[in-house]
């Protein structure tokens, strides 16, 4: 199943209202036949806009979470339409995660930094020139 992180801004309630509705996303990603990895709470902040929830209320300051989701892709859709659907939540998003790029030297292989292996000869060539076109374009100009 790919990975996801899951976004969430809620209405700005009272703490006990807040584990109200966290219980009620994590339900509905369980009955999506997902997994919760990871649940962070980033705390009452202001949002960049007045923005409107579900029941038309204007908000102004609002509660973000981030979820980390394992789960299938058609799953992924149908919570995130679930989720919506929540007159406390203000905004939803899914993002699919990518896998952790890895660099060859931290895996103990040689690395490689997507240089091109040439041949002395072939870089002796291309330097002579090289070096010759300049001195070509310098003595034109002195003239």
């Amino acid at each position: 199943m790919p990975s996801y992180e899951m976004s969430i801004i809620t209405k700005a309630l009272a703490k006990t209202e807040t584990v109200q509705v966290l219980k009620r996303v994590c339900q509905t990603v369980w009955s999506g036949e997902g997994v919760i990895k990871r649940v962070e709470h980033l705390g009452l902040r202001d949002t960049p806009y007045i923005m409107s929830s579900p029941d038309g209320q204007k908000w102004t300051k609002a509660r973000y979470m981030l979820m980390d989701v394992d789960m299938s892709i058609p799953n992924s859709r149908t919570v995130l339409s679930d989720v919506r659907k929540d007159f406390d939540v203000i905004r939803s998003n899914i993002v699919r995660k990518d896998l952790q790029f890895i660099r060859p030297c931290a895996s103990g292989k040689q690395c490689e930094f997507g240089e091109m292996f040439i041949d002395e000869t072939k870089r002796k060539n291309w330097r002579r020139n090289k070096l010759k076109k300049t001195y070509m374009r310098t003595q034109y100009r002195e003239k």
